[in-house]
């Protein structure tokens, strides 16, 4: 595909310092871009963004569910590179627990991470996006939503990555007329370290109930295999775009803890 389209445009990406927000970030650089990480821990950030080449990347400190903190730090992106072009909403936290089980702040942080965050960060975008002629939103959703043998336990969260595709499906409607695309883009399983955060206990019993759907699963990705595929959004022409991608990998295998996954 031809990256003349990206080339130079300046694209936010939240949790951008790690995982497939950084993988996005990096494959965003190599087509040309300029990119802004976003995430609230300074010291992965700052990593994240020195280890991209000098003046294509800046790191923004912010905290998606903070509405007022998210209009701040994309108003410095687009201040430091004089306007913003492209959104990627990639912040998520996903947690295994039974839904009868999960506590109150686990809720509540899930739901904010997975979606209000997502709605925080669009609001911000839009203006910003609108100031610069037009511009690209990709809300990162997840293959849980459709396929249930992702993993078991992960009901709030699959529920919480419907709601964002729904609501982005409202948002490309109400944009239309902007210039302004809104891709929702669905991966996969892939080995970003997730699963840390995970209860043990919690997780023992989620492992157990998804041997219970059968003994494979389709896989992993690899993070930069992901990355790829979402940089890919932003290489159309204006007034063209993806408006769902889902890349989800095809190797059965038995299931498997993540700490278990091999590198393809």
């Amino acid at each position: 595909m031809d990256h003349s389209y990206i080339k130079n445009q300046v694209v936010a990406v939240t949790g951008g310092s790690r995982g497939l927000g950084l993988a996005a970030a990096r494959a965003l650089v190599r087509r040309g871009a300029r990119v802004a990480l976003l995430a609230r821990e300074r010291g992965p950030l700052e990593a994240a963004c020195s280890a991209l080449p000098p003046g294509r990347a800046l790191a923004v400190r912010a905290d998606v569910c903070d509405r007022a903190a998210i209009a701040v730090a994309l108003g410095e992106v687009a201040a430091h590179f004089g306007r913003l072009d492209g959104l990627v909403n990639n912040v998520g936290f996903q947690f295994a627990r039974r839904l009868e089980l999960m506590p109150e702040d686990e809720i509540r942080r899930i739901i904010d991470l997975n979606f209000v965050g997502a709605i925080f960060a669009c609001q911000a975008a839009i203006p910003l996006l609108r100031a610069a002629g037009g511009g690209r939103i990709v809300n990162i959703s997840s293959s849980t939503v459709r396929h249930a043998n992702e993993f078991s336990h992960v009901g709030l969260y699959s529920a919480c990555k419907a709601a964002l595709e729904h609501f982005s499906r409202e948002l490309r409607h109400e944009l239309r007329h902007e210039r302004i695309t809104v891709t929702v883009f669905s991966p996969g399983a892939a080995a970003t370290g997730s699963v840390a955060n995970f209860d043990p206990g919690a997780l023992q019993e989620a492992m157990a109930d998804w041997l219970t759907r059968g003994p494979e699963f389709d896989g992993a990705l690899q993070p930069d295999t992901v990355g790829e595929a979402i940089a890919a959004c932003f290489d159309y022409p204006p007034g063209a775009a993806a408006e769902f991608i889902e890349v989800r990998p095809s190797v059965p295998t038995p299931k498997m803890l993540e700490s278990e996954w091999k590198k393809d």
